[in-house]
């Protein structure tokens, strides 16, 4: 025989073990007199603060003959809480889809048997019972106190909080600086750049740089000493292939030593030297390379990170980089 279901609160009965054999039903009770109502934990407690007073039951022939008045065992599943209730109505049904009418003529309202908001929800709920044959609509009411203690409603599971997808992987620049062959750095227009005095320009490279240099030039019109210093100076940084006049030999800058420092002011004034080295933006599309000193030997190294970052080691930039 099925149990009751906790939201719909339809009954079951279970006889005594004396008419358990005429029966046909296994009964399962604390009081061998008493039949047994089994409930969900949710119909017991309506059945204690009174909100419940009805319940459909499979028909019982014994039950059925004097049944008002009788007293029968509502607990829930595992007997941990039992109710003693007084049947005060038994109408027998022939077809579970009858109690509504038979429920209305007995005075007995929906929400005396449910929570379910209507009829259909909870018939749907005792058609599941598979009563075999007639049923009973019983008017009920507590006697006593509770036995025991209604379990606890059981707390569903949260739910996992859906977590927000990746951010996408940003995209390379197509414009950053980047590695070529032969451990040069080709300089893009985007990322950061530095450039050291000992940063090498590619010797290929070197006549695109002298034109740009020469373009500024032009256009800003130094005077002419300042361009008799400049002509010397610039002209030894794109021989040797520096980026600054630090990263001239000592012969050189002693033997420069009168047009150096005019040379590098106006150089500096005008944006192309900066912190002593060749703009950066002077030098997009064009490649260089790196050399630092260890222990007074030169060593070249070409270093370029993904973002397109050159870098050197401070300790190589001999005199300061101003």
């Amino acid at each position: 025989m099925s149990f009751t279901g906790e939201m719909t609160g339809w009954g079951v009965f279970l006889m005594s073990a004396d008419s358990a054999a005429d029966s046909g039903v296994v009964g399962a009770t604390g009081d061998d007199s008493a039949p047994v109502l089994i409930f969900g934990r949710g119909a017991m407690t309506r059945l204690v603060d009174g909100r419940k007073t009805a319940t459909v039951a499979g028909a019982d022939h014994e039950l059925a003959v004097g049944a008002v008045g009788a007293v029968v065992m509502a607990m829930v599943p595992g007997g941990v809480a039992r109710l003693s209730l007084r049947v005060r109505q038994c109408h027998r049904v022939p077809e579970v889809s009858m109690v509504p009418q038979v429920a209305a003529a007995a005075g007995l309202e929906l929400s005396s048997f449910t929570k379910c908001r209507s009829w259909d929800g909870y018939l749907q709920g005792v058609a599941q019972q598979e009563f075999p044959g007639p049923v009973c609509v019983l008017g009920v009411e507590a006697v006593g106190e509770l036995v025991g203690e209604v379990p606890p409603k059981g707390r569903p599971t949260p739910k996992r909080k859906r977590q927000p997808p990746p951010p996408p992987k940003p995209k390379p620049d197509p414009n950053a600086s980047k590695a070529v062959k032969g451990g040069w750095l080709l300089v893009g227009s985007s990322g950061p750049v530095k450039v050291t005095p000992l940063t090498m320009v590619h010797p290929l490279d070197k006549a695109v740089l002298q034109q740009r240099i020469g373009a500024v030039m032009a256009r800003r019109a130094p005077s002419l000493e300042v361009r008799r210093a400049l002509g010397p100076v610039v002209g030894a940084l794109l021989e040797k292939g520096k980026a600054g006049p630090n990263g001239l030999e000592k012969v050189d800058r002693e033997r420069l030593k009168g047009r150096l420092p005019v040379a590098v002011a106006w150089l500096s004034q005008h944006q192309l030297l900066v912190r002593g080295a060749w703009n950066p933006k002077l030098l997009v599309g064009l490649r260089i390379r790196h050399v630092v000193t260890r222990g007074g030997a030169t060593a070249r190294t070409a270093s370029g990170t993904a973002s397109g970052t050159v870098s050197g080691a401070a300790g190589g930039v001999r005199g300061g980089g101003r």
